[in-house]
């Protein structure tokens, strides 16, 4: 039989570099074997720091068991001030973004946070929304529908121009036309309706009679006196004449004083008829100038509505518009303050996180140069033959010898193999 070999090898550092790395794993974890105490830099997580608390005599420290309980038995932990300062006064520490009062700690890692709306554009938002300015408190108007009464002018204005508009459209009525009255119905609605005088009959204005020449009478009165004087001096002639004739009183002069009066009567009525037709055509065309120019009037004015109408709507959008850009300045002012903050924080924390891990960089750079070092190490080998059993061999043998014998079998019935012992 083959002999067997066994062979144990162990490689030893040289005893300074064993110290060395014994050293280093001890300052990263170690476990005391009396107190169970787990101390080193892996001990506790890096991005939490220590607590400072207040000890009964009021100095620091950041030893839980040392420091002054309150009255629910939890230790007392100090805030930071603005000046760097500690105090338990929660109203004198500094505030984070959201209020709330910073404890006071020694080394850590802040935590990951986004800065919020700065000032201004809280307070632009405010205006934009309707808001109340967080500073001063002051109730600000929506910005959202700001023009709504300027438009609300402006359709009033366009309406009035619609209306001056729709008034100069009307055709001429000589009788004069006829005035409406604006009525609001029972749903809220207006409607026009006719303007009624005492009798029932419709009010009327602008006709031929409001510019009839009131003295027009006057005149045909005198001027039928002007030809009954000329008539009474031609009858005056006519019976002058009858007499120098001999024929006062006959027939003849019967007939030509009738033959008078009737050219008298005749003057008059055409005389009379002329001034009157021309008084009613001159009250006419006046009162259809007059017609004519209230028209145009109207239409100017319907023209004027409307242009005012669309100015003060163009004045409520503008308002909106200059309104809509103030707060846009204001809330990118604010982003601007609002990133710079950002960045101010991230620049901390990220000198906090590389504060934190210092030791680990360090540590992890001190191995590094452990397994950069040249090793003089010693290796030591050990080599062995086992040797067999006495008692195993002898039953080996035994076994052999009964085998060779004619036995129905080995005496050990073979090397793993399962007896029936019973005959089963």
């Amino acid at each position: 039989m083959a002999g067997e070999v066994i062979q144990k090898q162990m490689s030893l550092l040289p005893e300074y570099q064993e110290k060395f790395l014994k050293d280093l794993l001890a300052n990263i974890y170690q476990t005391d074997e009396e107190t169970g105490t787990i101390t080193g830099i892996a001990a506790q997580n890096p991005l939490y720091g220590q607590p400072i608390y207040q000890t009964e005599d009021g100095s620091t420290t950041q030893d839980a068991t040392q420091a002054m309980m309150d009255p629910d038995g939890n230790p007392i932990q100090f805030y930071e001030t603005e000046g760097g300062e500690y105090t338990t006064d929660a109203s004198l520490a500094m505030m984070d973004q959201y209020g709330a009062p910073i404890f006071a700690v020694e080394g850590g890692v802040a935590a990951p946070d986004v800065i919020g709306f700065t000032d201004p554009q809280t307070q632009a938002i405010a205006r934009l929304t309707g808001g109340v300015d967080p500073v001063t408190g002051e109730q600000y108007e929506s910005m959202m529908g700001a023009y709504q009464p300027f438009i609300d002018d402006s359709l009033s204005a366009f309406e009035s121009g619609v209306s001056s508009v729709e008034g100069s459209m009307g055709a001429y009525d000589p009788q004069g036309q006829i005035q409406y009255d604006t009525i609001t119905n029972a749903d809220g609605t207006t409607s026009q309706v006719q303007r009624l005088d005492a009798e029932g009959n419709p009010v009327r204005s602008g006709g031929y009679e409001d510019f009839y020449d009131p003295f027009v009478e006057d005149v045909i009165d005198t001027t039928y006196a002007d030809i009954d004087r000329v008539g009474a001096i031609e009858g005056i002639g006519a019976r002058a004449e009858a007499i120098g004739a001999g024929a006062y009183g006959g027939s003849r002069q019967g007939v030509a004083e009738s033959e008078l009066q009737r050219n008298i009567m005749d003057q008059k009525a055409k005389i009379g008829s002329q001034l009157r037709s021309a008084a009613y055509t001159g009250a006419q065309q006046q009162a259809q100038s007059a017609f004519e120019n209230q028209q145009k009037r109207g239409q100017t004015a319907g023209q004027l509505f409307q242009g005012l109408g669309t100015g003060i709507g163009a004045l409520g959008e503008a308002q909106q518009s200059l309104g809509f850009q103030d707060v846009n300045t204001l809330f990118n002012t604010g982003a601007l303050e609002q990133n710079q903050l950002q960045a101010q924080y991230d620049v901390q924390r990220a000198g906090q996180l590389e504060e934190a891990y210092e030791p680990f960089a360090r540590f992890s750079y001190m191995r590094d140069i452990l397994s950069g070092v040249p090793s003089s190490g010693t290796s030591l080998a050990a080599s062995a033959t086992p040797q067999a059993s006495f008692m195993g061999g002898a039953l080996s043998r035994a076994n052999s010898i009964y085998g060779g014998q004619g036995g129905s079998n080995p005496i050990l019935g073979g090397l793993g193999s399962i007896q029936n012992v019973s005959g089963a």
